[in-house]
């Protein structure tokens, strides 16, 4: 997996990474992130089921002053404040069809309007969607925006990738059978283990 990430990285297309709860979406859209070519930018990261529906728009777009009340200050919204980086939405697949539909011209062209600005604005920011649903959950003119799709199986079919992903957990370099930062106790566990917490359940030993 990690030259199929690093060819990812070295490009600018959106990503969306299906798996499910546990299996390391979010490890594998940091690594996305730290391996792009250029300097990489903001790293901004949002649960999209935690926005509220009648917020959505407002959330990912921003506002501009005193809309829609005298007094509100501008706000980027998550899509302007990602310019230059990464926009990471995990449960991307429960916005709504009509939250996921007002993501085309953005998907398409990189271009937005804050609510309430009539001017068109322009982020060079990257998707990165992560959802534990099926490719259906996803609206289909929005799935097909994204060039990179990568379907995460539960850890304990993908030990190939244990070293990987720990790796990451402790702050990257080498992992050898020295390395003071795994615990007995954590090697024991991965030797053993059939990993059905997926990567919370490697965590947790790996700390202990």
């Amino acid at each position: 997996m990690r030259s199929q990430l690093y060819n990812i990285a070295h490009d600018t297309e959106h990503v969306i990474v299906f798996g499910p709860s546990g299996s390391g979406k979010e490890l594998v859209a940091r690594a996305i992130h730290a391996m792009a070519e250029q300097p990489a930018g903001a790293w901004i990261a949002r649960n999209a089921a935690t926005i509220p529906s009648t917020l959505v728009n407002a959330e990912l777009f921003g506002n501009a002053k005193d809309y829609p009340n005298a007094g509100m200050p501008a706000r980027p919204g998550l899509i302007g404040a990602a310019d230059g980086g990464a926009l990471i939405l995990d449960e991307f697949a429960e916005l709504p069809e009509l939250a996921q539909a007002s993501l085309l011209r953005l998907l398409d062209d990189g271009t937005y309007h804050r609510l309430g600005e009539e001017r068109e604005r322009r982020s060079r920011m990257r998707l990165i969607a992560l959802t534990n649903r099926t490719p259906g959950a996803v609206k289909h003119d929005v799935l097909a925006r994204f060039v990179h799709r990568l379907t995460l199986p539960m850890l304990s079919a993908r030990r190939q990738d244990l070293a990987l992903i720990l790796r990451h957990m402790l702050g990257g370099g080498d992992i050898d059978d020295d390395d003071k930062r795994v615990s007995p106790r954590a090697v024991a566990t991965l030797a053993t283990s059939p990993l059905d917490d997926n990567v919370r359940g490697l965590d947790r030993a790996v700390r202990s």
